[in-house]
């Protein structure tokens, strides 16, 4: 069979199921939708790890985990394949030498003689982010998981958040919960979540086993503290304690011959809130970003199935983008760091 009816088959099968016609009770549900990842396995009430790691171990830490699995074998099996000089490249491994020696010029042309130095991050960078972003694009993920009582989840969570808040809920409160999620929950059907008809028991989500790393801001949050930690780490070790003066440049005796000096202090407060608004600015816009490509697809999926091609080619170019906007955002921060702006560093 040509390849081509393979895809106009795909294509009439997603009309059938993703539209339930010809009587079929197959149109999805929209799935639960929640900032924070979903608990796979919940930690004990008086385990230590409850009180690091949250409520329990997360689909987005395993999503974390593969993320890591795939990079590590990545760069070993290319490592053992790696040739000789005499040799030609051929495959897969000519197209990824060509994509770091491209990378490793792009590097040296900002940095210079820090190349060496910052091309490990930058391109950890865009390899890791670059596969978690794209794992939302698998199928299975965010799609298959196990089965939980919605209106019981949330109930859950309402109570945690009330009894932090030193409250509790009264039983009115938790029947309007789980009415609410009766009526937005589906109903089980073998392997199918499926849209629950008048009569039928509903109320149920499927916790996914996998969703996408970037979806959650503690992964996100992690790479802005990377990146901004070890930014602050090569200005200094480039400049040494001369790099500190762009933070906290007070000279009383300029100031007192010229009151127009105390702008260079004004400017070193503002460079102090711009290095803590980086923190939030990396971890925000990925994060920002990937959440709405999922919530994206979610609904896409659910209201029109053939639609939903396009918004994964889209998604697709967004998730490459982004990798290469943290990272390249991070070298240009790193060679920034780099460069004395007072005249300290002697070869400027």
């Amino acid at each position: 069979m040509k390849k081509r009816y393979i895809i106009y088959f795909c294509l009439v099968l997603m009309v059938i199921f993703g539209f339930g016609i010809f009587g079929l009770p197959t149109q999805p549900v929209l799935p639960t939708i929640q900032l924070p990842g979903e608990v796979l396995i919940p930690w004990d009430a008086d385990s230590p790890l409850r009180q690091w790691f949250g409520r329990g171990f997360t689909n987005t830490m395993v999503a974390t985990i593969l993320t890591w699995i795939i990079v590590a074998w990545l760069i070993f099996s290319l490592k053992a394949r790696s040739r000789t000089a005499d040799e030609v490249p051929t495959g897969f491994y000519n197209f990824f030498e060509m994509i770091i020696e491209g990378a490793y010029g792009y590097v040296e042309g900002a940095a210079g003689k820090w190349a060496k130095n910052f091309f490990p991050f930058f391109m950890s960078f865009v390899l890791i982010i670059l596969i978690a972003n794209w794992m939302e694009l698998v199928p299975t993920v965010d799609s298959v998981g196990k089965w939980e009582d919605l209106g019981h989840h949330r109930v859950e969570l309402a109570e945690e958040a009330a009894h932090a808040q030193g409250e509790e809920l009264t039983e009115e409160e938790i029947h309007a919960i789980e009415e609410e999620a009766h009526e937005e929950g589906g109903r089980r059907a073998g392997l199918f979540l499926l849209r629950a008809e008048e009569g039928q028991e509903a109320g149920q989500q499927i916790v996914p086993f996998i969703r996408a790393a970037a979806t959650d801001l503690n992964f996100t949050l992690a790479f802005a503290l990377v990146s901004v930690i070890m930014t602050q780490y090569y200005g200094v070790k480039a400049l040494g304690p001369g790099y500190f003066k762009k933070f906290w440049n007070w000279n009383a005796n300029r100031i007192s011959k010229n009151p127009l000096g105390l702008m260079d202090w004004v400017v070193g407060i503002l460079e102090t809130i711009s290095e803590f608004s980086k923190i939030l600015s990396f971890a925000f816009r990925l994060f920002g970003n990937v959440f709405a490509g999922q919530v994206l697809l979610f609904i896409i999926g659910f209201l029109l199935p053939l639609a939903h091609l396009a918004v994964t080619g889209f998604e697709f170019f967004i998730g490459l983008i982004q990798a290469l906007i943290f990272a390249v955002l991070t070298l240009t921060f790193m060679a920034g760091a780099t460069v004395s702006h007072h005249g300290d560093d002697e070869h400027h």
